[in-house]
């Protein structure tokens, strides 16, 4: 019987308590572009995911799985000046990063966000809030003739396992790599900014980013999304082709009794309408702007994208979220 391909992938994961070590970023993007490809076995999957798992997911592994898939991104996705990953939802607080990306939108930027089709009983996810808001959600067939410069693309259509393998965790007993991996996903030459919930994941995500020499943001989010939370300072790297540099956001307060204790949507069109004013939110979304707009820009200058923020929020149309 002829060796199956990926067996030395697994092999290398699982060699026992002295011999297993992690993949290089070219064993991870050959086992990942097998698999993408459908040369696997249900077994082999389970266990690499598995594996790295307990050996704790490297920069180059990450950095490997995600050059495969994004060689699967759907023509049109080139053309968007920022990709916006989204794939913990939120259950106790509304996505006031989805007014930030529309407020950006409204400056001219072309954003693509894209994450999980998930659902969860009270935790909301970006496609629910997308779809509340009667914000565009593109297919693969679909993005390259879309006009608009904010669209939801899940991530199934970008490649159909990859939903699947995000399921996997009720299965496996603990969440997968591909977590981590699709929130580090971009089309060639197009910046990112990626949410994380636990600090150690920082170093992961800024050396996968250094390994694809590609520009990104990242910071511990609300929640594990790419937002600020305003209560607490946050640390942001930046990561601008390879260059690393840190960008830190005071805390004005500690706690906003403003803050609103539900992630219902109707938050968002009620203060993006200006009916409903929350401090908390006006905060978070002018600042995750801010930091979104630095990777566009490739830029540390936070102050001024705050400045340029803030006069776009003051002009925003009011009646665009109805």
């Amino acid at each position: 019987m002829n060796k199956h391909p990926l067996a030395n992938c697994v092999r290398i994961l699982a060699r026992g308590k002295t011999a297993s070590r992690n993949m290089s970023y070219e064993q991870a993007r050959f086992a990942m572009t097998e698999m993408l490809a459908g040369r696997y076995e249900d077994v082999q999957l389970g266990a690499m995911f598995t594996l790295m798992r307990v050996l704790e997911e490297t920069p180059d592994e990450i950095a490997g799985f995600a050059t495969a898939i994004n060689e699967y991104w759907p023509e049109g996705s080139e053309r968007f000046d920022l990709v916006w990953s989204s794939y913990a939802g939120k259950r106790r607080q509304p996505l006031w990063w989805i007014l930030s990306a529309v407020l950006l939108s409204q400056m001219g930027y072309r954003i693509l966000v894209h994450g999980t089709l998930a659902h969860t009983e009270g935790r909301v996810y970006a496609h629910e809030v997308f779809q509340a808001l009667k914000l565009p959600t593109a297919t693969a067939a679909s993005l390259s003739t879309c006009e608009d410069s904010l669209i939801y693309l899940p991530c199934s259509e970008i490649h159909e396992s990859l939903q699947k393998w995000l399921s996997l965790k009720p299965i496996l007993g603990v969440r997968t790599p591909i977590n981590t991996v699709l929130k580090t996903i971009a089309p060639h030459g197009v910046p990112s900014v990626q949410g994380i919930y636990h600090p150690d994941y920082r170093t992961t995500h800024s050396v996968a980013a250094e390994i694809k020499q590609e520009t990104a943001v990242i910071i511990k989010g609300d929640g594990g999304e790419f937002e600020v939370n305003p209560e607490l300072p946050c640390q942001a790297t930046l990561m601008v082709e390879g260059e690393e540099a840190q960008l830190r956001i005071a805390n004005d307060r500690s706690e906003y009794e403003d803050k609103a204790r539900s992630p219902n949507t109707e938050h968002l069109i009620r203060h993006w309408q200006g009916v409903e004013h929350s401090s908390y939110g006006h905060d978070a979304v002018l600042r995750t702007a801010a930091l979104a707009m630095c990777a566009m820009l490739k830029s540390t200058d936070y102050v001024t994208a705050l400045s340029e923020c803030s006069k776009a929020w003051a002009e925003r149309n009011p009646e665009l979220l109805a």
